[in-house]
């Protein structure tokens, strides 16, 4: 059994490194590239949930049945979600799926961005000081964003998801609007002090991921550089930030048990073998529904919901105070139907679907043009690395979020009339007819 605890534990080392397999072997593209950026900010984090946590948290560490379980869940869905992004690739590839996109004749001018980019700016801060004068106050949130984030978003957090998109789309279009190394600096500084008001470490360390991505669209000679000289600060503010939460005992010890990950998974998996927790057949997906309906319009939601049905019997009402400590080891998509529930979940996951979808619009041949803005391409960029952007949207409220940014591009582009097509020289600035060029 030792030697099957091991072999899994080394798989789930290898899987971490999915994107170096995507990106070169499915997309073709050179070792340093968004996919492997996004993988060395992320691995720190990865491993600490996988490893850090589960040695400190779990009484047999890594050779516990549930936490075992657990990883070979993570490594099933992985693995699923592996398959369906090369099938779906090649199937958007071998359907010529670009033929049949909207949008992709509509040309940004730069102008046009930059005015989008202040626009989702400003209602940055009509969300933010909606959100921090609801009961915190303004001040307060301020001066520990941390607790205002933690303690004070019930009710108010329709205001808190739009200020975090807001923020990522402001980011964006920023950088579309004014594709210069310089000018993304000072954004990037700009809209990570923005991110600390918000109290979430992952949101910062979100958009500093999304300025490397930046900077290898522009291929600009000195990213490794920013690598290494931007990580120090943002790591600082990430651990200021997780300080703040972790004032009362601030060491090691409370770092590594701050990633309870599979701690959690791992105390459900035993419950579930012991026949303490049935499956839930359908209850958690379908609960899902209800983070559609914003609490102000339906102030009699259920606290308990979804995911929410599994805090509920290890937390017991934490829900309604807002602490719901995540659950790693594929448990949300486990917890209906077993097995089953992690490859079918796994293999139609959104992520799955949308990556392959977005690699192949944003990757083809000729693929995006960053001197020849569509509105097209700014959809496809917003859902794939604009910094957190839709976090708390689910589903169909997402949809909605993109439909909503989409027009406001729109009726700003609308604002700015295009160049007269009778002077040739202006054609290719609004409209490129020979090609998709996205």
């Amino acid at each position: 059994m030792e030697i099957f605890y091991v072999f899994n534990i080394i798989l789930a080392t290898v899987l971490l490194f999915w994107p170096v397999w995507f990106s070169r072997a499915v997309l073709r593209l050179e070792l340093v590239n968004p996919f492997t950026i996004t993988l060395i900010l992320s691995l720190p984090v990865q491993v600490m949930k996988l490893f850090g946590g589960p040695l400190v948290l779990i009484e047999e560490g890594l050779f516990d049945l549930g936490y075992q379980f657990a990883i070979l869940m993570t490594n099933v869905q992985i693995g699923v979600q592996m398959l369906s992004m090369f099938l779906f690739y090649n199937l958007f590839r071998s359907i010529r799926i670009e033929r049949h996109l909207p949008m992709r004749l509509i040309f940004l001018r730069p102008i046009v961005l930059r005015r989008g980019a202040a626009l989702f700016l400003v209602l940055f801060f009509v969300s933010f000081f909606l959100l921090a004068s609801a009961e915190y106050g303004v001040i307060n949130w301020i001066l520990n964003p941390r607790e205002g984030y933690q303690l004070y978003r019930t009710g108010q957090g329709h205001w808190y998801a739009l200020a975090v998109s807001a923020l990522s789309v402001s980011y964006l279009l920023s950088f579309l609007g004014k594709p210069r190394p310089i000018a993304l600096l000072r954004s990037t500084f700009v809209h990570i002090a923005c991110a600390y008001l918000l109290g979430s470490k992952g949101i910062m360390l979100a958009i500093f991921g999304s300025a490397l991505v930046f900077l290898w669209f522009l291929r600009w000679r000195h990213l490794g550089k920013f690598l290494m000289l931007g990580m120090p600060p943002v790591f600082c503010l990430l651990l200021l930030n997780l300080y703040l939460a972790l004032a009362d005992g601030f060491n090691l010890q409370a770092v590594l048990e701050y990633f309870d990950y599979y701690m959690n998974a791992a105390n459900y998996y035993r419950e579930y073998f012991s026949g303490e927790i049935d499956l839930f057949y359908g209850d958690v997906f379908l609960g899902g529904v209800w983070s559609y309906v914003p609490r102000a319009l339906w102030p009699e939601k259920p606290v308990v919901y979804g995911i929410l049905l599994i805090n509920e019997i290890f937390y017991p009402g934490q829900a309604e105070l807002t602490n719901t400590p995540a659950f790693g080891g594929a448990v949300e998509q486990f917890a209906d139907f077993g097995v089953v529930g992690v490859i079918f979940f796994g293999f139609f996951s959104a992520q799955a679907v949308f990556t392959a979808l977005l690699s192949y619009f944003i990757f083809r041949r000729p693929g995006f043009d960053i001197e020849r803005v569509s509105l097209a391409s700014v959809l496809f960029l917003t859902v794939q690395y604009a910094p957190a952007f839709g976090t708390f949207f689910p589903g169909g409220l997402y949809l909605l979020l993109l439909l909503v940014v989409v027009g406001l591009l729109f009726l700003v582009w609308l604002m700015y009339p295009r160049r007269r097509l009778s002077d040739p020289s202006n054609v290719s600035n609004d409209f490129h007819v020979e090609g998709l060029n996205l």
